[in-house]
Parts: structure tokens; C-alpha cells; sequence
């Protein structure tokens, strides 16, 4: 009887450890708004937000996704709320306060400005002079701020880059850097053909970047899901499929 007992309790522990390697983990990453690529209201939730989620999935880990204010999901990440914060570029102050993922998405920074004003640039002291709209926790407020500190100029920080392209507009701001996908997405969804042709921007990229997934440090985990995500966009980057379902994805968004 007890030797009846051994082996059922052996059967059950069996099948109970199995359960717990199959069954799939969770993951709670802070999101925003930063259309084409992350959004709540987009298809898949914009194409970032999606490469992450089936790069996960190939590593059997499922995705929630949190939205907020993307200076809120850096500081609520740091703390350890989320497991990690999607769509950030990197830095060293970064590379030490998170674990930093591998690229998700190259993207590129361009200067928009009013199409009637007589705008060039070379080099970054050129705009220092100007009124430069940023928005709230992206990481190019950091780059200008000493600059334009030091040429007389002026950053008017703003909460989201719809403000900031609609002050622009209204030339209460002389330029806004911004991702030129971003930035031209914004115009289409949000403004008139009418006020799109007051619009233009600089061929000259003024950051040629990266983003990626900033995992908390403050988490046990950190360090384990950088891993296993690094490990799942490596396997999805290797199916034949990808580089065309990522072409789709652009084109559903109409990007240019």
C-alpha cells in the first residue's frame, strides 16, 4: 500500500513539475504613445509594441501592456512596477540604472520646421539659438539642454508630440526634432491636408538610432527576461517571414 502511495505521489509531483515548465509566464511592460510604433489604438498595438510581444512568445512568455506618459514609464520601470519599459533608446545613465535589451527598431531623428522659414543646419550648435520644441522624457532633451543653455536659446518641453507639432504650427516654436516616421504619421492622422503642406523637415537626420526594451534592475527577473527576450528576437529576426510581415506592417500604417 505505501509503495501504491510512493509511486502516485511521484506520478502527481511528475505532472505538477511538468505543468509549471510548460505553463507560460507573464510579463508587465510599461507602453505609450509614439504611433507607428507603439500605440493602444493601432493594429497589434503598433509594430514595436508587436515585434516584442511574438519575441516573447517564441520564448513561451505572454505580454501585458500598460500605457502611460513615457517619462512616468521610466521612473515606474526604475522602481521595479514593471518588468520593463518598451521603446527607449539607450545611454549610459541608462545602461547602469536598466538591464538593456538588444535593438528592437532603428529610427531616425529629423528637424521639422515651418515650410515658409528659410531653415538649414550642419552641426548641432546651429539650433541652440532657436525656440526647439521637445516632449517630456525623451532623451533628446538631455542633448540640447546644455547646448541651448549655452547659445541663448530655448527648450519649451511639452507633454506629447501632437503639442508640440501643433505649436509649431502656430510658430510658437521655430523647430521640434523629431522621428521623421513619427512625426509624418502625426501630420496624417491629426491635421488637415491644409496645415500638412505648412509643414516639412530637414533630410539631415540629428540622431540615427535605436530603440529597445529597458528592463528593470529593481526586478530579480531583469536580468533573466533581457535574456530570454534577446534570445526570442533572435529566433523571429531568423524566420524567412519576418522581413516581409515587418514591410506589411509598415505599409498597413501607411508609413513612408
Amino acid at each position: 500500500m505505501l509503495k501504491k502511495l510512493f509511486i502516485l505521489m511521484a506520478a502527481i509531483g511528475f505532472v505538477l513539475s511538468a505543468a509549471s515548465v510548460n505553463a507560460e509566464q507573464t510579463v508587465i511592460l510599461s507602453n505609450g504613445e509614439y504611433p507607428p510604433f507603439f500605440s493602444q489604438s493601432l493594429q497589434n498595438n503598433g509594430i514595436g509594441s508587436h515585434i516584442i510581444r511574438e519575441a516573447f512568445a517564441l520564448e513561451g512568455i505572454s505580454v501585458e501592456y500598460e500605457y502611460m506618459p513615457w517619462k512616468r514609464a521610466l521612473t515606474m520601470t526604475r522602481d521595479g512596477y514593471y518588468d520593463g519599459a518598451v521603446g527607449f533608446r539607450t545611454s549610459p545613465k541608462r545602461e547602469e540604472t536598466f538591464f538593456v535589451s538588444d535593438p528592437v527598431l532603428h529610427i531616425e531623428t529629423v528637424v521639422f520646421h515651418r515650410m515658409g522659414d528659410q531653415f538649414d543646419w550642419k552641426k548641432l550648435e546651429d539650433l541652440a539659438s532657436l525656440k526647439i520644441g521637445a516632449t517630456n522624457g525623451y532623451l533628446i532633451i538631455d542633448i540640447l539642454k546644455p547646448l541651448v543653455k549655452q547659445h541663448g536659446g530655448k527648450l519649451d518641453i511639452a507633454l506629447t508630440d501632437i503639442i508640440n507639432m501643433k505649436k509649431l504650427l502656430a510658430g510658437r516654436i521655430d523647430i521640434f526634432p523629431c522621428e521623421k516616421k513619427v512625426g509624418l504619421h502625426l501630420l496624417r492622422t491629426h491635421f488637415t491636408p491644409e496645415q500638412m503642406q505648412q509643414i516639412s523637415f530637414h533630410p539631415k537626420p540629428l540622431l540615427d538610432n535605436k530603440l529597445h526594451v529597458l528592463f528593470s534592475r529593481n526586478k530579480a527577473s531583469g536580468s533573466q527576461l533581457r535574456e530570454s527576450f534577446n534570445r526570442g528576437l533572435k529566433k523571429l529576426r531568423e524566420k524567412e517571414s519576418y522581413a516581409q510581415h515587418l514591410e506589411e506592417c509598415y505599409t498597413h500604417e501607411a508609413i513612408p
